[in-house]
């Protein structure tokens, strides 16, 4: 499959989530916006922690890390702190459940899970990248990302000279993301399709499949060991 990923990014639909930060705030991985009337916002991910202030309904937040038992930690022009992943709505269209919803990716079995929350959705084996570092070009380069693309088309990609289908991008500076097996014009599976990659992750149809139908335009996806 090679680096077959990397023009397909480039055609994908790219949705950017950023938010300009103000002094001392750390720039943002997502923004989201406040789907209740109002939200108290906790030094810690708990409600046993205290309020250091409080995002009130439709206010724009940047979401800085999590999931951390479904919390995320926010800032606003006012406070940073934690507050409940079902109060986020990550502003695609989505209801604000969605916003508790993470993908794993374990680099050392090559298992990637599906989390709402805590608790695992769905689980699948994917081929990852040929190149066995935690950060190079053609790695499934180890890091915490988010979701910025997602096309569900049967796509030729020039640089795998093969067809894929539910792009789910996560990595925009290696260009890499979620997508079937190689294919052939049909989207039937090749011989090799599941071979290692250039630094995407590739499933099996029907695991693409559930996965693409549980992505989400800013969702985090952690690689790790």
């Amino acid at each position: 499959m090679g680096t077959l990923c990397r023009l397909f990014c480039a055609i994908a639909t790219i949705a950017a989530f950023s938010a300009a930060a103000a002094p001392d705030r750390a720039a943002a991985a997502w923004t989201a916006t406040i789907a209740a009337d109002a939200v108290n916002i906790r030094a810690e991910p708990g409600l046993w922690s205290d309020v250091v202030g409080q995002a009130l309904a439709g206010e724009p937040v940047d979401v800085l890390d999590g999931p951390a038992d479904g919390w995320f930690q926010i800032a606003t022009a006012d406070a940073t702190g934690w507050i409940d992943g079902a109060f986020l709505d990550n502003g695609d269209g989505g209801d604000s459940s969605d916003a508790g919803r993470w993908i794993d990716v374990d680099r050392s079995n090559q298992m990637v899970t599906l989390y709402d929350g805590d608790a695992p959705v769905a689980s699948f084996w994917g081929a990852m990248g040929s190149d066995p570092s935690s950060d190079g070009f053609y790695a499934t380069a180890v890091g915490t990302y988010t979701i910025y693309s997602l096309n569900p088309s049967l796509t030729w990609t020039d640089w795998g000279q093969t067809w894929i289908r539910d792009w789910v991008g996560f990595d925009p500076d290696r260009q890499n993301g979620f997508h079937t097996f190689s294919m052939d014009s049909d989207g039937a599976v090749l011989s090799n399709g599941a071979a290692p990659t250039g630094g995407c992750v590739a499933l099996a149809p029907g695991d693409a499949d559930q996965l693409f139908a549980f992505a989400t335009i800013g969702m985090p996806v952690v690689v790790h060991w």
